[in-house]
């Protein structure tokens, strides 16, 4: 496989949680960037950790609590 060689600045954290990540998984931070890529790239994990439901949040008016046994009922 050829590669090329790429250079960019990540934050402190980012660093950390890369670090544990290449640990966790026993290969090279490198390797876990490329997986990385690889999935935002094909849409796979482009809003992972997100909450798919967020922004639907405050889009209908009503109660903020329901009782949604109700519905059942």
């Amino acid at each position: 496989m050829d590669m090329i060689r790429k250079q960019t600045y990540i934050t402190v954290e980012q660093d950390r949680r890369l670090k544990e990540a290449a640990g966790r998984y026993q290969t090279t931070e490198a390797e876990v960037l490329r997986r990385a890529l690889d999935g935002w790239l094909s849409g796979d994990s482009a809003h992972a950790g997100l909450d798919p439901f967020a922004g639907l949040i405050g889009f209908v008016d009503g109660p903020a609590e329901v009782d949604h046994d109700d519905i059942y009922r």
